[in-house]
């Protein structure tokens, strides 16, 4: 094997016997493997790749495609069917340390076990702890029993632990899922610094962000197989086209991915603020009528002149504002604000939301308001119009690649929260200060304002 390759795996598969009852494996192991009462079920099918020093391989794939099996053969965890697999150096993994500890011995006393019992010498996991300790963020609870640890103590105090021991390769699967975003963020950037060490990595996760950002070399698993192999932007598509063929849709709950969160955060911000109507002029309008879901509520809305007063009639070329605000009930994605003004006869004069005006990033929480300004110079024919109000969602990891997107791609990746027909109407009336204006369908100019805000800063 090269000395720059840290593993190897050569047409690897796994086979698993799957019997109907219990019964039926006693019974077939009665009969020394003359009769056979099982069905055989390939959970992993001539697997094959190398991972290079300081490669950071992502594997992703649906539910049951076999990423996990695949980690727990090359760990040793599994013995192979067929095939093999080779790693040279120190290999370390989440899952190996976890379940090796000792509940009866305290978290430091864990550390030093573990770090004896994988080969380290006394004085180097001695120079380590201080580090590790301050890492795992577990105060008192360092020094107590592993059975008073809940489950995410368990892998914060693992992952603290091989983060700061040298390794040639590291094998994550879905770890980085635990603990709040802070912690998360302390984990990608220990895994940047052991990346320039040139430690090897391999990740098993559904957080495309982290996948996009993190991996120089992506394998997407489908049923056993490697589906494709390359680049992350390729892998990522390819991903959710299984989604896709398989007949899943994203909901609005599937925008929300807690570890694309982590990417998030460098770029969230509540944006310039804007002038806000009182709660007069929203009052003039009641939204309790209008729909809401398990997602989103209306609570404001109000359409307004330039000077902030209500209207429902402009002269041709005035601009209207409209101010709407949302309340968030579970949590969701990237929210995409939207206003579609149509004819009477449901021809689309203008549709623009907040991704067209590129207005800012933002997490969104249960309990958290978008509140959304959206203006339109309305250099249009006279005559009725109504207003349609929409909120969607996007994963923050698509998001980041809006303008790389195919308008196909973005729609599917678009998921509905709330839309609200027929909000509202508005009149046109001519203006002898505007009869030169074209009165063709044309791209309406405007501006456009989101921001977020939590109940306690109201």
């Amino acid at each position: 094997m090269n000395d720059d390759v840290v593993l190897k795996v050569e047409n690897l598969s796994k086979c698993f016997k799957i019997y109907p009852n219990p019964k039926l494996r006693i019974k077939e192991w009665m009969t020394f493997g003359k009769r056979s009462y099982h069905n055989d079920f390939w959970a992993l099918k001539n697997i094959s790749f190398e991972v290079h020093r300081g490669g950071f391989l992502g594997i992703i794939g649906p539910n049951g495609a076999g990423k996990s099996t695949l980690l727990k053969v090359v760990t040793g965890t599994l013995v192979p069917t067929s095939g093999s697999y080779e790693s040279k150096g120190v290999v370390l993994s989440l899952l190996e340390l976890s379940s090796g500890m000792d509940d009866e011995l305290t978290g430091r006393e864990n550390i030093l076990r573990s770090a004896e019992l994988l080969g380290f010498p006394d004085g180097y996991i001695n120079e380590q702890l201080s580090q590790i300790e301050g890492f795992a963020e577990l105060d008192d609870f360092f020094d107590r029993k592993l059975k008073l640890y809940s489950s995410g103590m368990r892998i914060r105090l693992a992952f603290s632990m091989f983060a700061f021991l040298k390794c040639d390769l590291l094998i994550l699967d879905e770890v980085l899922a635990v603990g709040d975003i802070f912690f998360r963020q302390k984990c990608y950037k220990r895994l940047e610094e052991l990346m320039e060490q040139n430690t090897a990595i391999v990740l098993v996760t559904h957080g495309t962000g982290i996948v996009r950002q993190y991996c120089d070399d992506v394998i997407v698993l489908s049923k056993g197989t490697i589906l494709y192999h390359g680049k992350a932007d390729n892998a990522i598509s390819r991903y959710f086209q299984i989604k896709r063929d398989q007949g899943i849709t994203l909901t609005a709950s599937d925008t929300f991915v807690e570890e694309d969160y982590v990417l998030a955060e460098e770029l969230e911000n509540n944006g310039e603020d804007f002038s806000w109507p009182s709660e007069k002029i929203f009052a003039l309008t009641p939204v309790s009528k209008f729909p809401h879901s398990d997602f989103a509520e209306l609570t404001h809305l109000a359409v307004c002149d330039e000077n902030g007063k209500p209207r429902q009639t402009f002269m041709q070329g005035e601009t209207v504002y409209f101010f709407i605000s949302y309340r968030i009930r579970e949590k969701v994605g990237i929210p995409v604000a939207g206003i579609h003004l149509t004819s009477v006869t449901n021809l689309v004069i203008s549709s623009k939301s907040s991704i067209e005006y590129h207005d800012p990033l933002h997490i969104m929480r249960p309990g958290d308001r978008v509140r959304y300004k959206q203006t339109i110079k309305l250099e249009i024919a006279p005559g009725n119009y109504i207003f349609n109000l929409t909120l969607h969602a996007i994963r923050p990891s698509d998001y980041s690649r809006i303008d790389s997107m195919t308008t196909v791609e973005y729609k599917e990746n678009l998921v509905p929260i709330l839309g609200i027909k027929s909000a509202g109407e508005i009149e046109i009336i001519d203006s002898t200060q505007s009869r030169d204006i074209n009165a063709a369908l044309c791209n309406l100019e405007g501006e456009s304002n989101l921001q977020i805000f939590s109940d306690e800063l109201i």
